[in-house]
């Protein structure tokens, strides 16, 4: 059976399926319908609910016991940008929406991961707990037992919505469950290490978007791509792709849908906030010296940071009238930060070349989810400053790509991907760090193409077909049902059902 075939609507010969969410599912012991919903599920997504899971647990344990146990510090590990968020939040939650780009938040993103941890912030000033603010920092913030689980289970969903992704792609479980333990691993870094759970946050919804897309659905897609956004601008980099890919007559209420809830946010933030929220969104300013210089960052745009004070540049000795020689300090204000710079215009340049491509040529929809991770991985080529969890979303999308491809390409990309992740880490000199992240990337991307792909939209008489070209010798693929390719149980339905249509 097709998945069009369980879907609700007309269905071929004139019949109509009835909405399986509107119908009991039938349990063989008898259990209530939720029940059979959750055991179903789990049973389809049991390992990477474990994987996500174990997100939360070793995020929270790193959190409240590394540094103590293995640096021997009074203090708690200090993800600095998880508090200027959670600062931030409290803007919203007093409905302030543009204090969130004031000085001491340091958020240069969208205003949907504040809006979210909102109810969080002002449940942790109801109950009188702190939280560090810019430079004032505090050894064990009360409030982290309440913000560390929150952003770390919020994070891990991205586990699950890359298994529902794979699995949609046909990818087998063996795969699929190595790539919930990297995809954990990214999350888990993203948001324990460096305090930004909505670079994988985005994921998750882009994951469920891309899901609609090959599902035909672009109503839902619009709307869950429009959610990704409001969590990190840098996934409408890729709306143009899906706007060409559109079907005609559709895609202004698409471009609507994935714009329409960002607009409403950043518009009532520039309105409370003009001036902090073009320096965070427009501005973009990034320090050099601590996250990790390109070759870019020569031509991009320098930013002074007001309250920097004076940098010392050179000095010369001058005669005084009495003979004697004074020494004379040449300094001009502190130069700590730059924007983005002619790179990220030649990024987005690329995007839009892109989208003409796929205007002018049609892709098939996995060939349309690889140019979509192309385009998010180009981001490493172009930004005069890079930080090691920017690579996650692209290498999230790319190695759900590379897991359709067999075990070989998929084990080659999951090692280069880690490999290139390890070396972001290391602060080296522009030239010396810059290659190797571009080389990693490049193989990434080539390994994930994809080669025989279906028609898009999809073909009804090839719904249930395995694409042998993939398949690289994976028993679990002979099977559609036993890889869930094409085929949606009907107690796994309901939860498509859920998401919005």
């Amino acid at each position: 059976m097709s998945e069009r075939a369980l879907l609700p609507g007309p269905q071929p010969g004139g019949q109509t399926q009835p909405s399986v969410s509107s119908a009991k599912v039938a349990d063989p012991a008898g259990s209530t319908e939720p029940t059979a919903w959750a055991t179903s599920v789990l049973r389809r997504r049991g390992f990477a609910v474990v994987v996500a899971i174990g997100v939360v647990v070793l995020g929270i344990s790193f959190f409240f016991f590394y540094d103590p146990v293995f640096r021997h510090s009074d203090s708690w590990t200090d993800p600095s940008d998880l508090w200027g968020m959670f600062r931030g939040a409290h803007y919203v939650g007093w409905g302030f929406l543009g204090g969130i780009y004031n000085q001491e938040t340091g958020m240069v993103t969208f205003p949907g991961i504040a809006a979210v941890l909102a109810p969080i912030a002002m449940l942790a000033d109801l109950l009188h707990l702190n939280a560090p603010i810019q430079s004032l920092l505090i050894p064990h913030p009360t409030a982290a037992p309440l913000l560390v689980p929150t952003v770390l289970l919020l994070a891990s969903t991205v586990v699950v919505a890359a298994d529902v992704l794979a699995d949609e792609l046909g990818v087998g479980k063996a795969r699929r469950a190595a790539l919930a333990l990297m995809v954990g691993a990214m999350a888990w870094a993203a948001t324990i290490i460096w305090g930004h759970p909505e670079d994988a946050l985005v994921m998750t919804f882009g994951c469920l978007a891309m899901v609609a897309v090959l599902r035909g659905n672009w109503r839902r897609a619009g709307w869950l791509f429009g959610i990704a956004i409001a969590f990190q601008p840098l996934i409408a980099v890729t709306i143009p792709l899906f706007v060409a890919a559109t079907p005609r007559g559709q895609r202004i209420l698409f471009a609507v849908r994935c714009s329409i809830i960002s607009a409403f946010l950043v518009g009532v933030a520039f309105l409370g906030n003009p001036s902090g929220a073009y320096r965070a969104l427009i501005e973009q300013p990034t320090p050099p010296l601590v996250n990790h210089a390109t070759p870019w960052v020569s031509l991009a745009p320098h930013v002074v940071v007001p309250g920097a004070g004076q940098r010392t540049v050179g000095s010369h000795l001058v005669r005084s009238a009495s003979g004697s020689y004074i020494q004379v300090n040449a300094s001009h204000p502190a130069l700590l930060e730059v924007s983005g710079g002619p790179g990220r215009t030649l990024y987005l340049l690329v995007a839009l070349l892109a989208a003409l491509y796929v205007w002018r040529r049609p892709q098939a929809p996995v060939r349309l989810l690889w140019l979509a991770g192309a385009v998010l991985a180009t981001r490493c080529a172009f930004e005069a400053v890079m930080t090691p969890y920017y690579l996650t979303p692209p290498l999230i999308l790319l190695l759900v790509l590379a897991a359709r491809r067999g075990t070989w390409r998929f084990s080659v990309a999951a090692v280069v991907a880690a490999a290139t992740s390890w070396f972001t880490y290391w602060h080296l000199a522009p030239w010396v760090w810059w290659p190797p992240v571009i080389v990693g990337m490049t193989v990434v991307v080539v390994l994930s193409f994809p080669t025989a792909t279906p028609a898009f939209p999809r073909d009804e008489s090839r719904a249930d077909a395995v694409d042998t070209a993939d398949l690289d010798g994976d028993p679990t693929r002979s099977d559609p049902a036993a890889s869930g390719s094409g085929v949606l149980q009907p107690a796994e339905s309901q939860l498509v059902d859920l998401l919005p249509a």
